[in-house]
């Protein structure tokens, strides 16, 4: 499916919020976002409305939008919502992928696993890849609205802490391959327990990160 102009910009804000090129705090106006991105105004107001529903932004009526800052008890909040959705995410997944999404998991698995603790471009770019791959092969779509929602969020607030602590990269990887290759083989009780291992670290990482 063709991704519309509004789709599109959502995407490039979408990843400038999360890189931090706008950082949490920043204000942002809506002229600004037309020049930065040589746009029209009409899809540009399309996609800041995504991003306030994913709580990227906060609109401020006649004025602009705001970044919206990192909060600790808000990620930790995202985490339980996360962990029930992700997991039958990888259920769903592991039981409905097609031969060659299942192909697709091997492939990202292996990339994952060659991840080194400066590879934080190349591990969000794989971690995109597979979100969409699950997203994809679950084959639910009040599920993929669900994720929509956290996944912002969620990929901002690591990607936040990883420029402090790189060390973290490696062991995510790994977590995010052995998900991938219980899909692959199309085990569904393993595939639910490595859902929730990786969110076992995520919480563990978040809490951790408060200590900082």
């Amino acid at each position: 499916m063709t991704k519309t102009l509004a789709e599109k910009l959502y995407s490039v804000i979408e990843e400038k919020i999360v890189k931090l090129e706008f950082k949490p705090g920043t204000f942002l106006t809506e002229s600004f976002l037309e020049k930065d991105l040589k746009c029209g105004r009409t899809p540009i107001r399309e996609a800041i409305q995504r991003l306030s529903r994913e709580g990227l932004v906060k609109v401020l009526p006649r004025k602009g939008l705001l970044v919206t800052e990192i909060n600790i008890n808000d990620q930790l909040n995202l985490i339980q919502v996360r962990r029930e959705i992700e997991r039958l995410m990888a259920k769903l997944s592991a039981r409905n992928s097609t031969i060659d999404q299942k192909k697709n998991f091997k492939k990202i698995s292996s990339a994952m696993r060659l991840c080194k603790k400066s590879d934080n471009t190349k591990f969000m770019k794989l971690d995109s890849e597979m979100n969409k791959l699950l997203s994809d092969s679950c084959d639910n779509e009040f599920v993929r609205r669900a994720t929509r929602i956290t996944g912002g969020l969620s990929r901002r607030f690591w990607f936040y802490m990883n420029k402090r602590i790189l060390n973290d990269l490696p062991v995510m990887a790994k977590l995010h391959s052995n998900l991938c290759d219980a899909i692959s083989n199309s085990n569904i009780k393993l595939a639910q327990e490595e859902s929730d291992k990786l969110m076992n670290y995520i919480e563990k990482f978040t809490r951790e990160s408060i200590q900082l």
